[in-house]
């Protein structure tokens, strides 16, 4: 980095060479305002070179956090995927740019961000501005790296608390009777899949039959089904984590009836003949397109209000399904392989009142054979 002296009029001034612009790509130079001697110039621009050096001053500039967030996500977006990017656009263009993008970017404060969440509390949920603040938190940390901005403002702003969904797990009773509302309808097949394996609702409606071993009776998940949140077309994307790709294990029970399912899906099409789209696809709508997530879980939230059995959600289905293995004493690396979770601290984790329950089993056990 490089600088030197300016002589202007009776003034002194220290210019500094300070690269290329990081938006229109030309070099520029800064100005630093005028002293009375040109020793006094010579010691603040070294004081000056200094703090650039070290990333402890940053320097004035115009620039809006529009037109940053805009710059910064053209920049991001090779590291995310195409969903995730189309998500952080929707975030950037449609809620942040027009709430607070003309607010100089060094002039942004926590007050700021503070009013925006004030403002969005009743248009969106805890949930949502939740994202909205992680991206914006991203977008300047990097302005931070940089040296843009001094420091996140994101930092001093209590980041929106979604409230904590309490998952509820039927009991094997319950889980018994579900499936007898759903036997011989077309929504039999899929309930038993979460039940017997805990797969997410993404990855089910994603399957096709070449995930299926009917000979070694092995289930594979390689992929989810999501909707795009940009042009709301249903897509399929790669699952949530690296840990989500896996194979898992099917009983007999459950392996006859995707048999059957086969055998009624193959005489719709028969029925339709050229008009039924062949995706290949497990769960299909009646003329075989993908199925809508929302339309899948509205038609489960319409069986469970027709039903004695406790209002849950469908994503319940995967926590009965985890919950009926550990209380079956199967392993919790075995119960995380099959859920997909990254390691077997997130389940143990996510299902802690469970393991409670059993620790106060365990309890009662031992006082009988300990004769307490």
């Amino acid at each position: 980095m490089r600088g030197h002296i300016a002589k202007k009029g009776n003034k002194y001034y220290v210019v500094v060479d300070i690269g290329k612009n990081y938006k229109t790509g030309k070099r520029q130079q800064k100005w630093f305002s005028g002293y009375d001697k040109k020793e006094e110039a010579e010691y603040a621009l070294a004081e000056i070179i200094y703090k650039l050096k070290q990333g402890n001053l940053v320097l004035p500039d115009n620039t809006r956090l529009g037109e940053y967030l805009i710059y910064w996500l053209e920049r991001y977006k090779k590291k995310l995927a195409t969903t995730t990017y189309n998500t952080y656009n929707s975030i950037i263009n449609n809620h942040l740019i027009p709430n607070l993008g003309n607010i100089p970017l060094q002039q942004l404060k926590p007050l700021h961000i503070e009013d925006y969440y004030y403002q969005k509390q009743n248009e969106l949920s805890q949930r949502t501005l939740l994202h909205h603040h992680r991206v914006l938190s991203l977008a300047l940390k990097n302005a931070v790296g940089w040296q843009l901005i001094p420091n996140n403002p994101c930092d001093y702003v209590e980041a929106p608390k979604p409230k904590k969904y309490k998952a509820t797990a039927l009991t094997p009773e319950q889980s018994k009777e579900l499936l007898n509302l759903v036997k011989d309808t077309d929504m039999e097949t899929p309930i038993t899949l979460i039940l017997a394996t805990g797969i997410r609702r993404g990855e089910l409606l994603a399957l096709t039959w070449n995930d299926i071993d009917f000979d070694n009776k092995i289930l594979s998940i390689d992929k989810s089904l999501a909707v795009d949140e940009e042009t709301k077309e249903l897509i399929i994307k790669e699952p949530k984590s690296k840990s989500s790709i896996r194979t898992i294990s099917l009983s007999d029970g459950t392996i006859n009836i995707l048999k059957q399912h086969k055998v009624k899906q193959n005489e719709e099409k028969l029925k339709l003949g050229k008009y039924y789209k062949d995706n290949n696809l497990v769960f299909a709508t009646p003329d075989g397109s993908l199925i809508n997530p929302s339309t899948f879980s509205k038609k489960f939230g319409n069986i469970i209000k027709g039903s004695n059995l406790p209002h849950i959600r469908l994503h319940d289905l995967r926590h009965t399904n985890a919950t009926l293995m550990l209380k079956s004493k199967i392993p919790a690396k075995v119960a995380s392989e099959r859920l997909g979770h990254s390691n077997t601290a997130t389940t143990l984790d996510i299902y802690s009142h469970v393991l409670k329950s059993m620790q106060e089993e365990a309890a009662d056990k031992l006082d009988k054979m300990l004769g307490f």
